[in-house]
């Protein structure tokens, strides 16, 4: 029931609205959609099974069953669980509205007791099932099949928020082994679109969502609530839309895949008369006094992840510490740089460089827009005070501070849709942009296909440190001298997220620091190939 990822590269994200498309496509064909829902329904069964050890039988869990589809998809599960050995209990939120839910809830009380199926809207509140707060009988797991992809705005309802929150006070095992949550297509709560999310809203171990991944479960503010993300092909993977008219930014489709590790073996492979003049020349400004670390992680990021040859320009003072710390990358007086530019594919400008004026004009001099370019840190707090238009060989790569900066907008608006603000720094600079975060969202400006998008979804806490950032300008700078293209860009965003994964296994959540990460890049490179299993932390 599940897509054989071991090989794929990407998968499209797509809306709920998308979906819908896809599956009225099937449903034109003479496809049921009763077929549908029951290979959902399976696809939702199967997750539960292995969170509850493997074994169905003998295991009582409650299944809460909105109105609309979405709760049919649960009454399907709550009766393919009962057949391999479970013991279902079935709250609804009312009676089924649609016609497939409706013909689930029938067949479900074909081989269920009516105690056992419960519609709560109708019971007044002394007959609900809670003792205080908390179910009045423990259960081994949960399916969350109360709202669908489609939710918007907050939950009023005080018996749906009892709903939702009732695996919370579930306390019979103890908070150490609090019971699998499994939802089904969306954690109940949270917008399918854009992830926008107010308490209360379930908090899922599992979330199995159907055909493809939807925007909301990667931009949400709270990604632990979505839990591991298992994608569910109900039989409609051939007829699935992969560009989406739906979000229509201002008309415009989206054009948006997420790349998944094995996209690593996409990274070339070396000839074997390579020589260091033709694997790529990385020139870095970057540095200031107090700041030279910066510099020298990404550099010895570039080096690392395949430059030929690297060079950091920066200031005399501090030449002899980053010959020390990166002795694999020559150093040039910025003053003589400037004069004669050291032959270069890429330029990465801006880590620890400082914000003066001089730098500023330094920048300028050594910039040539007929190449391709990575601006980070300082060079994007200096570009945010001299706005400009870099051009189509340019990469951007802002956090959410330097965002709001950049396009002068408060942060709750950066933070509020990350696609539109990964778009408008696209247009406002005319360049690739970035916008770094625990999920990346990358976007360009296609003339024919208008924005597109990838995102990077891979990734680790253990990121959460200064320098972070000056590897990812550092892989990107090594991976642009080989080819310019949003899919290269998202590769290096790629290659340091599972960097990042693999620190954390080897080195700790905490304690990894910016040198540690670097090693991980083989490692990483050795995943993506399949030569080594992922990471155990690695949340997929």
């Amino acid at each position: 029931m599940l897509y054989d990822d071991s090989d794929m590269t990407s998968l499209p994200v797509l809306t709920p609205e998308d979906t819908r498309r896809t599956e009225q496509k099937a449903f034109d064909l003479g496809v049921s959609s009763l077929l549908l829902m029951e290979h959902a329904a399976q696809a939702v069964v199967d997750e539960l099974e292995k969170a509850l050890g493997g074994d169905c039988r003998g295991k009582r869990v409650l299944f809460l069953c909105g109105t609309g589809n979405n709760g049919g998809d649960g009454l399907a599960a709550a009766r393919l669980f009962k057949m391999r050995g479970g013991w279902p209990q079935v709250w609804l939120y009312g009676e089924p509205k649609t016609p497939d839910a409706q013909t689930n809830l029938q067949w479900l009380r074909l081989v269920m007791k009516e105690e056992e199926i419960l519609d709560l809207s109708a019971l007044p509140e002394s007959q609900l099932p809670f003792d205080g707060e908390s179910p009045n009988q423990p259960f081994d797991g949960y399916v969350d099949a109360l709202l669908g992809t489609g939710f918007r705005g907050r939950i009023e309802s005080p018996l749906l928020s009892r709903m939702i929150l009732a695996p919370y006070h579930d306390f019979h095992l103890g908070m150490a082994q609090m019971p699998p949550v499994i939802a089904v297509d969306i954690p109940s709560g949270i917008n399918g679109k854009t992830g926008e999310a107010e308490w209360p809203y379930v908090h899922a171990d599992v979330t199995v969502t159907i055909n493809t991944p939807k925007p909301g479960l990667y931009l949400t503010k709270d990604r632990e609530a979505v839990g591991k993300i298992v994608v569910a092909d109900i039989g409609l993977w051939d007829m699935m839309i992969w560009n989406s008219n739906a979000l229509l930014l201002d008309g415009m489709e989206l054009n948006c895949e997420t790349l998944l590790p094995p996209a690593l073996s996409l990274l070339p492979a070396r000839s074997l008369n390579a020589h260091k003049g033709n694997c790529g020349r990385v020139l870095i400004y970057a540095g200031s006094m107090g700041m030279a670390g910066a510099a020298a992680m990404c550099a010895k990021a570039a080096v690392t992840a395949g430059a030929g040859l690297t060079t950091i320009a920066c200031e005399k003072e501090i030449m002899p510490v980053l010959q020390t710390l990166v002795p694999n990358a020559m150093c040039a007086d910025i003053a003589e740089a400037i004069k004669n530019p050291p032959a270069c594919d890429v330029l990465a400008l801006g880590c620890g460089l400082g914000q003066s004026e001089e730098a500023w004009e330094n920048i300028l001099k050594l910039w040539n827009p007929e190449k391709p370019s990575v601006w980070d840190a300082d060079a994007l707090n200096m570009l945010a005070k001299h706005e400009m238009k870099l051009g189509k060989n340019a990469v951007i790569t802002p956090h959410p501070g330097e965002a709001a900066r950049l396009l002068s907008w408060p942060m709750e608006q950066v933070l509020a849709d990350k696609f539109k603000t990964a778009r408008a720094l696209a247009e406002k600079y005319a360049c690739t942009a970035v916008l770094k975060g625990d999920v990346t969202v990358i976007c360009r400006i296609d003339k024919e296909d208008g924005p597109v998008y990838r995102l990077n979804t891979v990734g680790s806490p253990a990121l959460a440190k200064g320098g972070s950032g000056d590897a990812l300008t550092g892989i990107l700078a090594a991976l642009l001298c080989d080819s310019f293209d949003i899919d290269d860009v998202a590769l290096a965003c790629l290659w340091h997220g599972m960097a990042g994964v693999v620190g954390e296994e080897k080195f700790g959540q905490r304690e990894l620091t910016t040198e540690q990460l670097i090693s991980c890049l083989h490692d990483a490179e050795r995943w993506g190939r399949g030569e080594r299993k992922a990471p155990d932390c690695y949340r997929g």
